[in-house]
């Protein structure tokens, strides 16, 4: 990719294990092309990457009758969880995931109390201004 370097940013409201894997592939291929990928965690986005969630987080948004089913499909296929494919991202590109600072007080959380993979709680005014800077803007 030549020029400037072209800039994803994703709203991610939900907190269900389906969208949030297919945001994670969306983010590795953003990043394995050389993008620069930002990341909002508004209100269930946010309590899904709270510590204390993450690892018991098993909600589907579409089809729960189906959920046990994709699950096991998910690990027969080793398809890393939605989690480590993020953690890969930050590894090898540059990506930033940010905090609705609203849903911060919501959750009543703190920076610490999410996992290692937040850089920082923003206000919505922030990221609007970030979003306006994107070459692709996303709603999960």
């Amino acid at each position: 990719m030549g020029g400037k370097q072209k800039r994803m940013a994703v709203s991610v409201f939900s907190g269900s294990v389906d969208r949030l894997t297919g945001l994670a592939m969306l983010v590795s291929g953003a990043v394995a092309m050389g993008m620069e990928v930002e990341l909002f965690l508004q209100l269930w986005g946010a309590y899904a990457f709270r510590k204390d969630v993450i690892q018991r987080n098993t909600n589907f948004s579409e089809f729960q009758n189906l959920s046990s089913e994709v699950a096991r499909r998910l690990q027969e296929l080793r398809l890393p969880s939605w989690f480590d494919l993020l953690r890969e991202a930050k590894k090898t590109g540059n990506l930033k995931i940010y905090v609705c600072s609203t849903a911060a007080n919501v959750w009543n959380a703190k920076k610490e109390d999410f996992v290692d993979l937040v850089d920082d709680i923003i206000g919505a005014g922030e990221w609007v201004d970030k979003m306006s800077e994107a070459d692709i803007t996303l709603f999960v």
